[in-house]
């Protein structure tokens, strides 16, 4: 719909937004899990982290960060012997179960009743689809600067807002203009040709549902409740064309993101 340039500017943008107004929510995450920070640790954490997300990008899978690091931090928790809150824990793998199922559902539903109560100007009804698309987008980057930006900024050893957010936010501009090209890709003709009502219901339903958990300080992957929103309305619209390979492939690296930085991390934990 715009050039990926433009696409690319309104992200950073929600980007910054999210992770200057709301990110310290995340801050949680490390705080319940990581009472005792140690600069090690918090090293752990993130070279970990880097670790598995750079595996994704070499194979061109949109693998889940906030995963990744949750994964991360549980690592490390439970390499130093703190990994004590079972309550918050169950809530975060309830969220990672639950939102998915629902996204998809959602995803079928909202391409369902868009089909049966759409207008009789198609045009008209395209034109405020294209029009919402980019508010909608926006809102996607933004909940995705609180949940995983934030959570990156709360690593460090220091906790303090100034440094850390700077450093991320710096980051998350050079990375998404030099990489995401093929996770890009993925999402949308690795999966099915995108249109309009697909690609608004999907970034509207994972966005509302990111927003969610960021009130519970839950880590949630926008990559995966977007992902799980074109999934569902891609099946809505009965797509012969969907990419059966390429949706097992996403959904298995939902599932390893978090088991594989819990292992690197819980190991270089022990090792440094």
């Amino acid at each position: 719909m715009v050039r990926r340039r433009t696409g690319v500017t309104l992200a950073i943008t929600g980007y910054i937004a999210g992770l200057a107004i709301e990110g310290p929510k995340l801050f949680k995450v490390t705080e319940i899990f990581l009472p005792t920070r140690t600069s090690i640790g918090a090293f752990s954490i993130l070279l970990a982290s880097l670790l598995v997300f750079l595996g994704g990008e070499y194979f061109k899978v949109p693998l889940s960060l906030s995963k990744a690091l949750t994964g991360s931090i549980l690592g490390v928790s439970a390499a130093l012997g703190v990994l004590r809150e079972t309550g918050y824990l169950a809530l975060i793998f309830a969220f990672w179960f639950i939102v998915p199922l629902i996204a998809t559902a959602l995803g079928v539903l909202l391409i369902e009743l868009d089909d049966k109560l759409s207008p009789r100007n198609l045009w008209l009804k395209l034109t405020v689809l294209k029009t919402g698309l980019l508010p909608v987008a926006f809102l996607s980057a933004y909940v995705l600067g609180v949940n995983t930006l934030g959570l990156i900024a709360g690593v460090p050893y220091d906790q303090t807002f100034n440094a850390p957010t700077i450093a991320v936010g710096v980051g998350c501009i050079i990375g998404a203009f030099l990489l995401g090209k093929g996770a890009l890709q993925r999402l949308t003709e690795g999966i099915f040709s995108l249109r309009y009502p697909n690609a608004f219901y999907a970034q509207l339903v994972g966005s509302a549902t990111v927003e969610l958990a960021n009130q519970l300080a839950v880590p949630l992957s926008i990559t995966e409740t977007v992902s799980s929103g074109i999934i569902g309305s891609g099946l809505a619209r009965r797509m012969r064309v969907l990419n059966v390979r390429n949706i097992s492939l996403i959904i298995s690296s939902w599932i390893l993101s978090p088991i594989a930085g819990f292992i690197l991390a819980f190991f270089l934990t022990k090792i440094l």
